[in-house]
This record gives structure tokens, sequence and C-alpha cells, in this order.
């Protein structure tokens, strides 16, 4: 059973990892790889709550040019795993991930340096040969070889399992588990503070506003406020619509 759980937690983990070559989808984000985690592993709803909470500690971690943030693919899968398998406090998971993915974004980076440059000297000969489709076999081995290690790399993790994770946690001083449990609180607000810088422009803060005072003060859930959020965005639009025709009528007069 191990084995096939193992098995299914490296595809899984290698579906996530893979999300750049079909145009970044995004499916490797934890609101998506946890849930699958937890459908393998036989407790979706728990999964599924996993990668909420996972998602607002990881939403401000995404790659900028040649910096590669946490690889939190690899700190989301077995985190998931160990909660849902031994039935600990989410919190739990927090204090999991982040360090794994600091440790498996090392492994990432040496593979960088390592596998992917001696992958260029061969791409380069090919190139000085003239021959194309050696520069392009030699560039899907090696991305995809660099995946299937990092997945492999995930499944070995899982199939240690927990005692061997326990062992790790039992090895981090408390000072490093009480800042890591002060960092994950800041994190989510720093990539909500990333995001607002993107998104949010002069009229969309009365919008913002409004969900606010609304989950505040009238005690609206968040489903809530998100399908008043679609009514409002229709009605802004037919509006906007409207303005539109109206100005288009008076210029054919």
């Amino acid at each position: 059973m191990q084995i096939t759980q193992t098995f299914l937690i490296i595809l899984i983990a290698f579906f996530a990892y893979m999300h750049s070559y079909v145009g970044s989808t995004m499916h490797n984000r934890p609101i998506v790889v946890a849930p699958l985690v937890g459908l393998v592993l036989g407790d979706l709803e728990t999964g599924i709550k996993l990668g909420a909470t996972l998602e607002l500690v990881f939403m401000g971690a995404f790659p900028i040019g040649a910096s590669n943030p946490p690889d939190f693919v690899a700190g989301s899968i077995i985190a998931s795993a160990y909660v849902i398998t031994t039935g600990q406090d989410f919190t739990n998971a927090v204090l999991l991930a982040v360090p794994i993915a600091t440790l498996v974004l090392l492994i990432d980076n040496v593979q960088m340096t390592v596998l992917l440059t001696w992958a260029s000297h061969i791409a380069d000969k090919f190139a000085l040969k003239g021959d194309i489709k050696g520069v392009e076999r030699t560039q899907i081995i090696a991305g995809i070889g660099n995946k299937i290690i990092l997945a492999c790399v995930v499944g070995l993790g899982f199939y240690l399992g927990v005692p061997f994770i326990e062992k790790i946690l039992a090895y981090i001083p408390d000072y490093v588990s009480h800042g890591l449990d002060v960092a994950a609180g800041i994190i989510p607000a720093i990539g909500f503070a990333m995001l607002a810088r993107m998104m949010v422009t002069k009229k969309m803060v009365p919008f913002l506003l409004l969900g606010f005072l609304l989950a505040a003060y009238m005690e609206i859930t968040v489903v809530g406020i998100a399908l008043m959020g679609v009514v409002v965005v229709l009605i802004y639009l037919n509006f906007t619509n409207e303005s539109k025709e109206v100005v288009e009528d008076d210029n054919e007069f």
C-alpha cells in the first residue's frame, strides 16, 4: 500500500513540477497539490483545508528572474501527507512546509549548477554541428529529468515516513520553531500586499473596502462576498456597455 501511495505522490509531484511546460498553468500551487495528496491518502477534505492554509503561506512565493522561491511543491506535499497520516494540527503543516521547501530548493539549485550546466555544454556541441534536433532533445531530456529527480526526492521524503520527519522536527530548536511560526504569520500578509499592489487601483479601492466592511461588520462569509462581487461586476459591466452604446449613438448624429 505504501509503495502504491509513494508512486502516486511522485506522480503528483511530477505533475506539479511540469506546470511550466504547458504555459505555466499554476497547477503547482498548494491549493491544487494538497487536495491531490488528500485524495491519494483518503482524506480529501483535510487536503482541501491544508491547500488553503499552505496557499496563504506561500502566496508571495513566485520566481522572479533567476531568483527561485522555496520549493512549495515539496513543502506542500510532504507537509500535507504528514498532517493527514498523523492527524496533527494544521500549524504543524506550516512548521514543516517552510524548512522542507527551503531544503528542496537547495537540492534544485545544485541541479541547476551541475546537471543543467552540463546539459548546456552538450547542447553547445550539437549547435556547433548544426544539429538543431540534438539541441532540442538535450533541452527536453535535461528539463524533464530535472523534474523527475525533484519528484523522486519528494517521493523519498514521503516514503521515509512520519518517524523520519519527526526526527527532523526534534532537531529544530524551539527558537527556530517560534521564528517560523512568526514568519508564517507574516508571509501571508506580504503575499496579499504584493497582490494588492499589482491589482488594486483607485477605482478598485471602494470595492476592496466594501468587501472588508461586509466581512467585518455584517459577518458575511467569504463565499457570500465573492458571489456578491460577481453580481457587482456584472452590474458594472452592464452600465459600462450601456454608456458606450449611448456615446456611439450620439456620435452618429
